[in-house]
């Protein structure tokens, strides 16, 4: 019961609501146009991601769902879970719009009037599937009449080490004022992004003023995607607004603070400390330039390399370990980081290339 709970409180946290209202009087049901199905969509070596699919046609109602069934995680009571609550509430959203559009088909039948038919459409679509994390969103598209019918986006990520749902914060360190550096670049996103016509946002009170604890995102290559609901900091006409941040960097600023200097060859150098281990860092290439070293720094890998007459070594960007004389890695304290386009590496990086 324990992990009942858990997965579905954290499940329901993804989830963006519209603020639709439902009634539920007892009515037959439409007759589907077929049965359900089950096509599998997507396989890798590890992971296996299927699809069930289910179509509804009649005079006052089109339903087609597309919802995804998950396979391959190491903990099986968690999948099943997981599972369970996605076509928990796929299922409710179909069971409460055949409800409506049949007391609609009544109530227009007594009233002579025409039926423009009721809509449901569900649909998935993979984001991130690595080592780490998977993640996905599932949209509901319904109409009930009206202008125009009502999107809301499911955004639902996994750590697939652990076995659960995360929320935003885990994302990053202990006690980082995360909501500061994203409020921070999505009101930049849409101040860049007003100036075009075609987009447009709330202002003031109504306008955006912050990310919330249950934050709807989803992970996609390096980026974190930050999803808002419909309505909520801009009008109809834009949807389900999107803001797409580098996530490395984002970490990256948020990984250190200032703590205190050191002097090499009589160069004073400002040093920071990991705030997740506690690890001092300093600037790559300030020190190593210093010291002699030529310096080459390779973006696309987001790596450094050393020179030194004839010794070499290369450390990445993100990955606790370092390269030395050409042979196996050796371990870091701490990965390196870009704070203010400068490459930080622990101070015993230092120490122990020049042994």
């Amino acid at each position: 019961m324990k992990i009942k709970r858990t997965i579905a409180s954290a499940l329901m946290g993804c989830f963006l609501f519209s603020s639709m209202v439902f009634v539920a009087p007892t009515l037959a049901e439409p007759t589907p146009i077929n049965d359900t199905v089950k096509i599998e969509v997507v396989v890798d070596k590890n992971n296996m991601i299927s699809a069930e699919k289910i179509q509804e046609k009649n005079d006052f109602l089109e339903i087609d769902i597309t919802y995804p069934v998950i396979s391959g995680l190491t903990d099986a009571d968690f999948q099943e879970q997981l599972n369970y609550h996605i076509k928990k509430q796929v299922t409710y959203s179909k069971d409460i719009i055949e409800v409506q559009a049949k007391e609609y088909a009544q109530e227009a039948k007594q009233n002579g009037w025409e039926i423009r038919p009721y809509q449901l459409f569900i649909d998935y679509d993979l984001k991130k599937n690595d080592e780490a994390y998977l993640s996905f969103t599932i949209t509901y598209y319904t109409y009930t009449g009206g202008a125009n019918g009502m999107t809301v986006v499911s955004c639902i990520n996994i750590d697939k080490k652990a076995n659960e749902p995360i929320h935003l914060a885990a994302l990053f360190p202990r006690e980082a004022d995360y909501k500061t550096k994203i409020n921070h670049e999505i009101l930049k996103q849409i101040e860049l992004r007003s100036q075009d016509e075609n987009e447009m946002f709330f202002e003031g009170d109504m306008g955006f003023q912050s990310i919330s604890d249950t934050q709807g995102f989803y992970l996609k290559d390096n980026d974190l995607v930050i999803v808002f609901p419909k309505y909520e900091i801009a009008p109809g006409a834009m949807g389900t607004p999107e803001f797409t941040i580098e996530l490395v960097r984002l970490k990256d600023s948020l990984v250190v603070k200032d703590e205190g200097k050191i002097v090499i060859e009589g160069l004073e150098i400002k040093t920071v400390i990991n705030q997740e281990t506690q690890v001092v860092m300093i600037p790559l290439r300030q020190v190593t330039e210093k010291l002699g070293y030529t310096i080459t720094w390779d973006g696309a890998d987001r790596s450094v390399e050393l020179y030194k007459g004839a010794r070499w070594t290369k450390v990445k960007v993100g990955e606790n370990q370092y390269f030395f004389a050409k042979v196996a890695p050796f371990p870091l304290e701490a990965a390196p980081v870009i704070i203010n386009d400068r490459t930080y590496v622990p101070v015993s990086f230092l120490e122990r290339i020049l042994q």
